[in-house]
């Protein structure tokens, strides 16, 4: 076959694997009547709670231009370049460019299916470049990688799969090293698998060393001992490493202000001590159900085993590698290495944390695993170009019986475990009698196929099988999945944008404090709107992403504001006061809009006395009153307590948990509100005068502020709830806000107040100073990247309220102006620049002295 035949031989090969993929996952798709095949769509999880509104607002910024680098729709205002790198630099993102703003689950459908496609026409390529030998099942191997376990179990997290992608080509690129050819595939591709997504391409980066190890071992054929060995490919792991590391620096436009601004995020602190002391294993016998079909699904989503389902196939022939007569000792010494390097860290804890940055994932614990299903896969590919039929009767016997103990193995530890620790956990895991079955059954078949008939013979029937196989096995978790509804999702997404319009600013900055949108109808999971602000462009207070600011997190919670966790801040436990400070001037609730009676601007003039005021974690009543009366002191409180006149307890037959009856008859009229430091009381089953309040679900305590409803002066008030404390009572505060006061207060400032604009990254604004008030508090999270001035004039700003901004004021009239300019972006742009420049020029500084040498002989 001439050189042009073999070359399109081998595009042949690439279009047929990505053509399987497709229409697999097509096939899959229309199954599950997935949009836009039927009327489902795949939000469910953190694809409609994160990446559906993430990819919305890309998209806004894409079509209008109006990108800022502080955006005051991500909570209340931060950086938004970590939520760009971390979630949105993946070219396949362009895609949803094709589609209006409410059909963007339309997009992801087609962006799922378009990474597939390119997993499986980038795994074609690696594998028909490195063993140099093409066969027409090659494409089947790649579907199998496309469509693996890995990426079945974790599509809704869909910036993960670019790494899949990448992979094989940043492979390739090491093997033109080591073949002594330049290093331009490992710099490119590993450049752009890094600016992607920089977090998994760090685990990418951290393979690649593994991967070079194993080629070292595998070319070792004279048996050379280690430094021999070092000393022969200095050459090869010099040129290795000076383009991982220009790749590196030329990441760093998006890794060093992403690092910037995830350090002031919850994961600078990320790990607990049992995480990193011990060596406890980090998952059980149950990691050999992974090896068969229907071993992931909606229940195990966030606490399973290593994904690593690549077929049964796949693992026959990894068994059939390691006692092939035909492969050398070097190889599967190379491949034995590689393999115990991730299983074992995947299993010891300390280690695992390594490949996470060492920060604890928060759920899906193993994102690295589909780089043990790539090792597999390739090595089951070199076990078929070996011919199987090869190996001995006795292995021909022994493989398939091992393969199916340790299949019932990790059934039996699931079913029949009685282990305390981990009982809640393996009642998540998948575990049917009947899929045990059949995965036995298609052993015993493959093992018939694989080393008895030629493999000409078996080729088709292995085909299909693994095509059948990887379509059951994606179609079994997407058929778990509570999907959500496209038709409905394109009609509330229209109504509630219609809503929103009616109070989103042109120019004005100020907050909106939403609750209860009408998006959550078009979802099957409880939907609550964390990222509403960045899906429909307004500026809003909640939040839900990897990048959340934890001083400001921690600021809102000391106000009162509910946070289920380091990634989550709600509207919920918002009230009169903390709408005023943080310049919410609507409250929007379905389709109703009202205006905030408290609503003052973003901003007001006040004293020494509020700068220096410290906000005191769990002291949400008193941190409210303190900063009241440091705006303006009065002899009586501003929020007035209650006192409970009548208790009623009952203890529950079940357990320690006891039901109280508390009665109080308010002393003022207004909002009366609750919060409790006791860490039993369940804020979902409180009930005021007979009504079920709605609140966040509370499976652990998360204090915040509780609004019990506006009551009236004298009129008694009767509350229900349940705890397992003994000093349940003691433990339950209960205020009234004295609303004329409050509203006094309020008339006052807002003659006085900050009322900004914000455009091209800059607030701009003027106030009126008065007496005794020479700073102006504003209701901009304090960043590093802020720049003020007043008049003209440069000031320093300063860190009050917790994580609020600051400015001394000039003179009476003050015109401000606040710039933002993304920490670290310049430095990182020069860095690139270095890193790009230095990896060209050290590439044309060899290709001159080739030149010069071939122009000499």
């Amino acid at each position: 076959m001439n050189p042009r035949q073999s070359k399109a031989r081998f595009v042949a090969i690439m279009v047929v694997a990505a053509s399987l993929s497709v229409i697999v996952s097509i096939s899959i798709l229309v199954i599950n009547h997935v949009t836009p095949f039927g009327n489902q769509n795949l939000l469910v999880g953190d694809m409609g709670a994160q990446y559906s509104p993430f990819f919305t607002y890309f998209r806004h910024i894409l079509t209008t231009g109006q990108f800022t680098g502080f955006s005051f729709s991500g909570g209340i205002g931060e950086n938004i370049f970590p939520l760009l790198a971390y979630y949105l630099l993946s070219p396949f993102n362009l895609i949803v460019l094709l589609f209006p703003a409410n059909q963007i689950p339309i997009a992801i459908t087609w962006m799922l299916v378009v990474k597939i496609a390119a997993m499986a026409m980038t795994m074609s390529f690696f594998l028909g470049r490195h063993f140099k030998k093409l066969t027409w099942l090659l494409p089947i191997f790649a579907v199998a990688y496309s469509l693996c376990g890995f990426v079945a179990a974790n599509f809704v997290n869909i910036m993960w799969l670019d790494a899949l992608i990448y992979l094989p080509l940043i492979c390739n690129g090491i093997d033109r090293i080591k073949a002594g050819r330049n290093a331009n595939q490992l710099f490119i591709w590993l450049t752009i698998c890094i600016i992607a997504n920089y977090y998994i391409g760090y685990m990418v980066g951290l393979f690649t060393l593994i991967y070079v190890a194993t080629a070292i071992i595998n070319d070792n054929d004279q048996q050379l001992k280690a430094f021999a060995l070092l000393k022969i490919n200095r050459p090869f792991i010099n040129r290795f490493l000076f383009a991982e590391i220009c790749s590196g620096l030329t990441s760093m436009i998006v890794l060093l202000p992403s690092a910037l601004g995830m350090m002031q995020t919850a994961k600078v602190n990320p790990t607990t001590p049992s995480a990193m002391s011990g060596l406890h294993p980090q998952f059980g016998l149950e990691i050999f159900s992974q090896l068969g079909l229907g071993s992931d699904g909606y229940t195990n989503r966030l606490f399973r085993a290593p994904a690593v389902f690549s077929s049964l196939v796949v693992l026959l022939l990894v068994m059939v590698y390691f006692v092939h007569p035909k492969i050398s000792q070097q190889h599967k010494l190379g491949a034995l290495t590689t393999l115990g390097v991730l299983i074992l860290s995947m299993l010891i804890g300390p280690i695992n944390l390594v490949w996470h940055m060492f920060n604890e994932p928060s759920g899906s614990p193993f994102r690295y695993s589909f780089l043990l299903s790539f090792v597999m896969i390739t090595i089951a590919y070199e076990a078929w170009i070996a011919n199987p039929n090869l190996i001995k009767n006795r292995f021909k016997l022994s493989i398939p019986l091992v393969a199916i103990s340790l299949l019932i193995c990790g059934f039996c530890f699931i079913k029949f475990s009685h282990f305390a620790p981990i009982t809640n956990y393996l009642a998540l895991q998948p575990n049917s009698l009947r899929t045990l079955l059949l995965n036995i059954l298609l052993i015993l078949l493959l093992s018939l196929l694989i080393t008895v008939i030629p493999p000409k013979r078996a080729g088709i029937f292995i085909a299909s099988i693994i095509l059948a196989e990887m379509t059951t096995n994606f179609n079994d978790i997407l058929t778990s999945e509570p999907l959500g509804n496209q038709p409905s999702y394109e009609s509330n997404f229209s109504n509630q944008a219609a809503t929103l319009q009616k109070a989103t600013p042109k120019s004005n900055l100020y907050r909106i404090n939403q609750s209860r949108g009408q998006l959550a109808r078009a979802f099957q999971e409880t939907y609550l709107g964390y990222n509403d602000p960045l899906l429909f462009h307004f500026n809003g207070i909640q939040e839900y992403s990897s990048t959340l600011n934890e001083s400001t997190r921690q600021t809102l919670k000391m106000l009162g504001l509910f946070s289920k966790n380091q990634r989550r801040i709600s509207t919920a436990g918002t009230s009169a006061i903390s709408n005023m400070l943080l310049g919410a001037k609507y409250n929007v609730q379905n389709k109703t809009v009202t205006q905030n009676q408290t609503y003052v601007g973003m901003g007001f003039p006040v004293t020494n006395q509020f700068i220096n005021l410290r906000l005191k974690p769990g002291y949400i009543f008193s941190n409210l009153e303190n900063i009241l009366q440091r705006i303006r002191a009065t002899k009586n409180p501003y929020l007035v307590k209650e006192t409970i006149n009548q208790v009623k307890h009952s203890q529950l037959a079940t357990n320690s948990v006891q039901t109280y009856t508390i009665n109080i008859t308010p002393k003022i009229s207004g909002p009366l509100y609750m919060d409790t430091s006791d860490k039993t009381l369940n804020y979902s089953q409180i009930m005021v005068n007979g009504y079920q309040l709605k609140t966040m679900t509370n499976r652990a305590h998360h204090a915040y502020l509780l609004k019990l409803g506006t009551m009236k002066r004298a009129v008694p008030v009767t509350i229900t709830f349940k705890s397992s404390a003994r000093n349940a009572l003691a433990l339950i505060h209960l205020k009234s806000l004295n609303s004329p006061r409050l509203n006094n207060l309020v008339t006052e400032l807002r003659a006085y107040s900050f009322q900004p604009s914000y455009k091209n990254n800059q607030v701009r604004g003027t106030v009126t100073r008065l007496a005794n008030h020479n700073w102006l508090y504003t209701a901009i999270p304090y960043d590093s990247g802020w720049s003020a001035s007043v008049n003209g004039t440069t000031v320093t700003s300063k860190k009050v309220l917790g994580n609020f901004t600051a400015i001394p004021l000039m003179a009476r009239t003050n015109h401000i102006t606040f710039s933002y300019h993304v920490p670290g972006l310049l430095l990182g742009i020069i860095t690139s620049m270095f890193g790009l420049l230095a990896y060209c020029g050290d590439e044309l500084i060899k290709r001159l002295l080739s030149d010069s040498e071939t122009t000499k002989h």
